[in-house]
Parts: structure tokens; C-alpha cells; sequence
């Protein structure tokens, strides 16, 4: 019988620029309701994934993202993974985001009108360079390899904040496998050809429904990934009396609790 032996695994872009599946809340709506931090929690109303802190002018100053637990004796040993520092500029912009844990960083850059044209994330050795255009927003972002762009993603949006629709590719080298033989045993090693790349398509569509008070209440979503993989699923959000954010049922769901300035 052959050994079959994955050496190197598939890369696959899970890089997040912003909400994709639309679990924030402007920043004006925790400043009018003076909010100091948000606290998420994934899978279940315990299991704490990150904290997000505002300063007294409803600004982010620093988010600490938290790693996985499946269970109550990992919930004990959950330990930070991530922690991001946001800097402004004297007009109040957000000029880069820094993670004081590792060697990532995004920058942006404005306009003359003060309205965001690009930024750059700098993730591991990978360098992602994003193009914003307004009136409506949409987002592109690349990755290049040499002269290759190996990661091309665009984003649209509804009311210029609500993720409405994700699409794009990216290029990976193909998967090839050597076979030898070991003490008369075939043996299959399988190794990425990086002179050789396939293409992948994605594409995210989100149906997005609101409320009388312009407050998104449901997401429809259909995902096609690696080229014909289907996903679909919804997202119903629901809120606390004064407005914030309260859970995010379906999929993987979230739950958000506040700590407010006095």
C-alpha cells in the first residue's frame, strides 16, 4: 500500500480587511451612547474572543483578540493572541492600526477632502495594498507576488457601511506529488509547485434587510469559493433598548456585551 506524505499545506487567503460579515457598529453610535469597550463572545455568551476600547471622543484606541476554546477547560487557558493599537491624526483620521504582539501594521492614507484612498497591510512578509472609491464605497485589495497579483478581492457596500457583496480571486501553486520507493514501499510526497499556479474564484453575496430605524436585522448570504463550493446561511442580529449590538445568531454566533464611561 502506498505512504502517502503532505509535506506543505495549501494556502488559503483568510485575511479580513474591515467587517465582512457586518458585526460592527459605527463609531458614532457607541459615542452617542458612550461606550468605553465591547466585549465579543463567539460560539457562546462566555467564551470571551475580543475586547475593543473607545476613548472618551468615541475613537478606538486598542482591541485585544483572544485565541479559540472549544470547551469549558480551554475557556481556562485562553491567551491573548493579538493585541492592536489604533493612532490618529490631528483631523481625527485613522493613520495605522499596530499589532503590538507581532510585526503587523496597516497604514492609510486620505484625500485632500479627508475621505480615505488607500492603505497598506503589512501581514507576516505579505503586503496587502487596498483602493477605496466613494459615492458608493467600494474597496479593492491586492496582493502581488513579483509582478503576479496572486490575491485580488473587491468589496461593495450597502449605506457605504454594510458589507454587501465580496468577490475576487487569488493564486496558489498547484499540488504535485513524487513518488520513490522506501524498503520496497511506495512512498507519495506531495509539494506546491510554485512555477505552476491555479486560480480560484470567490464570491460573497449579502442580502442585507433593515429595520424602520435604518438598523440591520438580517443577512443572507451566499458564498462560492475555490470556484463551485457552495455556502448559504443567515444572520439575524438583534439589540439592546439603547441600540447596540446585542448577538448575531446563525452561522457562528456572537454576542456582545458594553462597558460605558460614567
Amino acid at each position: 500500500m502506498n505512504r502517502i506524505i503532505l509535506l506543505l499545506l495549501f494556502f488559503t487567503p483568510i485575511l479580513s480587511f474591515g467587517q465582512i460579515e457586518n458585526r460592527w457598529q459605527a463609531d458614532s453610535i457607541y459615542l452617542n451612547r458612550q461606550v468605553k469597550k465591547v466585549f465579543v463572545y463567539l460560539n457562546s455568551p462566555r467564551d470571551l474572543s475580543e475586547i475593543v476600547e473607545f476613548d472618551t471622543t468615541g475613537k478606538r484606541i486598542r482591541s485585544t483578540k483572544f485565541s479559540a476554546s472549544y470547551n469549558k477547560r480551554t475557556r481556562k487557558f485562553k491567551r491573548i493572541d493579538k493585541v492592536s493599537l489604533y493612532e490618529y491624526n490631528s483631523k481625527n483620521n485613522l493613520i495605522r492600526i499596530i499589532d503590538s504582539l507581532k510585526t503587523d501594521s496597516t497604514t492609510f492614507k486620505y484625500g485632500n477632502d479627508n475621505k480615505l484612498i488607500s492603505s497598506r497591510k503589512r501581514l507576516g512578509n505579505f503586503i496587502y495594498e487596498t483602493k477605496y472609491k466613494h459615492n458608493p464605497l467600494v474597496e479593492t485589495t491586492i496582493r502581488r507576488k513579483d509582478s503576479v497579483i496572486v490575491y485580488n478581492k473587491t468589496k461593495e457596500y450597502d449605506k457605504d457601511f454594510y458589507v454587501s457583496r465580496f468577490y475576487g480571486f487569488y493564486l496558489k501553486p498547484k499540488l504535485k506529488n513524487v513518488t520513490d520507493t522506501i524498503e520496497e514501499v511506495p512512498n507519495t510526497t506531495a509539494y506546491k509547485d510554485y512555477d505552476n499556479y491555479e486560480k480560484f474564484k470567490d464570491n460573497k453575496i449579502i442580502k442585507n434587510s433593515f429595520d424602520a430605524n435604518s438598523r440591520l436585522i438580517k443577512s443572507e448570504i451566499k458564498s462560492v469559493f475555490l470556484n463551485d463550493r457552495i455556502n448559504e446561511y443567515e444572520l439575524n442580529y438583534s439589540y439592546y433598548k439603547n441600540g447596540l449590538l446585542k448577538s448575531i445568531r446563525g452561522y457562528i454566533p456572537r454576542y456582545f456585551k458594553y462597558e460605558f464611561w460614567e
